[in-house]
Formats: C-alpha cells, sequence, structure tokens
C-alpha cells in the first residue's frame, strides 16, 4: 500500500483533483491510500473526492484537526495564497494513525508524470525523510537566518517522502511547535523552513525528477548543474511536476508543460 498524504482547504479542492488523477493514471497497478488533512470539507467535497478516488479503486480517509493545533504558528510569506493548513504537514506524525510507518506528502500544486515506486522504496532507515533541494538552496541568507551550516543545503517541503515513525520517535511535531515559538522571526518560508531546520542533519536528497520545480526551467542554466545531458533528459521527462511559481491556472503562466495540468483536469469533474 502506497500512503499519499494532501493538506488542503476548500479552495484546493480542484488542484488536489487533478494531482491525485495524474498520480492514479500513470500509477495504475499500484494500491493506493490517500490521506486528506483539512480544516474542514463540506460532505459535499468529501463525496467528490470519494467517488474520484473509488472509480480507481483506491482508498481516501479524511482528517480534520482541532483548530488549536495550529495555534502557535503564523503565515509569514506569501499569505496571499497559502493558508494556514501548510503547517499541518508538521504535525503529520500526531494526525495520521500510528499503523501508517511513512507517508508521500504532495502539494496539490503538482501533476505525476509517472511510476512514483522507485521513489516509495527510497531507504529512509535512521533518516526523517527522502526530500529534492529547492531551486533557492544556494541563497546564504536562508542558512544564516535559520542558524545550521550550508553544507546540508535545503529542501522543498512540497514533495517529501516521509518516515513516520522516525518523526514519532523523535518528535518532530513537538520540535517544530517549540522551534517556532523560541525563533519566530527566523522563519519566513513557513513550515518549509520549520522542516529543513528540524531535519537538517536527518535527511536524504533524491534526484529532481521527483520535484521538478518551474524555477529550473527559468533558471537551469545558471545552476552550473554537473551533468547538463542528465539534467536536460529529468526536465524534458519529470516525474513529478511541481508547478512552484506561476499557476498553470493563472492567466500569465507560460510553464513549458503547462498543459500537463489540463490534460488531467479533464478526467475530473471540472472537465473543460
Amino acid at each position: 500500500m502506497i500512503h499519499i498524504a494532501c493538506n488542503i482547504d476548500a479552495n484546493f479542492m480542484q488542484h488536489c483533483a487533478v494531482t491525485l488523477v495524474s498520480l492514479f493514471e500513470n500509477n495504475k497497478s499500484a494500491d493506493i491510500c490517500v490521506h486528506i488533512v483539512a480544516p474542514s470539507l463540506s460532505e459535499e467535497n468529501q463525496q467528490i473526492l470519494r467517488n474520484l478516488v473509488a472509480s480507481y479503486g483506491n482508498d481516501i480517509r479524511f482528517y480534520f484537526p482541532p483548530e488549536d493545533l495550529l495555534s502557535c504558528f503564523v503565515i509569514k510569506k506569501f499569505g496571499k495564497r497559502i493558508s494556514m493548513a501548510t503547517y499541518y504537514r508538521c504535525m503529520f506524525s500526531a494526525i495520521l494513525p500510528d499503523d501508517v510507518e511513512k507517508v508521500l506528502y504532495l502539494d496539490c500544486d503538482i501533476v505525476v508524470l509517472g511510476d512514483i515506486s522507485e521513489f516509495w522504496n527510497t531507504d529512509l532507515s535512521g533518516c526523517g525523510a527522502a526530500c529534492i533541494e529547492d531551486i533557492g538552496k544556494d541563497e546564504d541568507e536562508r542558512y544564516e537566518r535559520l542558524h545550521y551550516d550550508r553544507s546540508y543545503s535545503y529542501f522543498n517541503a512540497g514533495v517529501l517522502l516521509i518516515n513516520l515513525d522516525y518523526w514519532r520517535e523523535h518528535k518532530v511535531d513537538k520540535q517544530c511547535v517549540e522551534y517556532f515559538q523560541t525563533y519566530p522571526e527566523r522563519i519566513l518560508f513557513n513550515d518549509q523552513d520549520l522542516l529543513n531546520v528540524v531535519l537538517h542533519k536527518d535527511k536524504v536528497f533524491v534526484p529532481l525528477k521527483w520535484n521538478m520545480q518551474d524555477g529550473f526551467y527559468r533558471y537551469g542554466m545558471d545552476k552550473k548543474v554537473a551533468d547538463w545531458n542528465s539534467f536536460r533528459e529529468e526536465l524534458l521527462h519529470p516525474v513529478i511536476l511541481h508547478y512552484t511559481n506561476k499557476k498553470p491556472w493563472n492567466y500569465d503562466s507560460m510553464h513549458p508543460l503547462r498543459s500537463e495540468y489540463y490534460k488531467y483536469l479533464d478526467m475530473t469533474p471540472w472537465q473543460g
């Protein structure tokens, strides 16, 4: 069983549906259980997702944590397009059932374009997560602000293969709360900053194809990658495509793979 988690609110129903359909279409032989964590969802919206997931023979579970679970956090950057639900991913070890040992977290500005089994089977022994470096990893300011050495780099939190057993053992949720309460001035990129601080020594990096952020299409040449041919292949054929800046539903999006979003949108109740 592959466990997938998404944080959403009612505004992201359509985009969550696109992410899930793209996942199911390209992983038809997998048994998948989807965990939806939200502040609230109407019964109508829940039923839409239930029907969608069931049509592929997969399972779905909903979680509506108490409002005070996130009471210590505040949204810093991107407050106009990011809700408090983003912090749920810091609290997964407290929200998801104990029998779920690991989970693949996906943002809902993502389309999945291939088989994720290789990523799902990443060895997580002794570490909290498998993740992908962020487009902004070379910015010294991040390490100065978060007070850890840049040799550990900085990951994008939109795609995380989370070792929940490790998180429970090391109380990652409590570490996030305590750090935010102690150093709120250090946090700029919300839960992503928090998770980088807490897990900077305890994660493993995987190839970009598992979280191809749109910045790499715009600034890839500037990143001075060691193997340009391999990098080009990942750009052309990502497995998990992450629309991290302009969203494909924004009128001014110029993403070269924007059409992939609409391909899967037409397989959802929002067709057309």
